[in-house]
């Protein structure tokens, strides 16, 4: 018998005081360290989305992490 598991994670990060403060130039480096968390734990990156003030996160993770 086999056995599936699929658990998506909502993760919603948001600045301190909803300050516009994750500039464009800062946020290619943010967002590429973020997946490579991701990626590094063995999970898989469903969708990645980012605004000035908060970044949205739509994943799983890997049974063993």
């Amino acid at each position: 018998m086999a056995s599936y598991r699929q658990i998506l994670y909502r993760i919603v990060f948001r600045t301190k005081n909803s300050q516009q403060s994750i500039s464009p130039g800062h946020a290619r480096v943010l967002y590429a360290y973020i997946m490579g968390i991701i990626k590094n734990k063995n999970c898989t990156l469903f969708r990645f989305h980012g605004m000035p003030d908060h970044i949205h996160i739509l994943s799983d993770c890997h049974p063993s992490k």
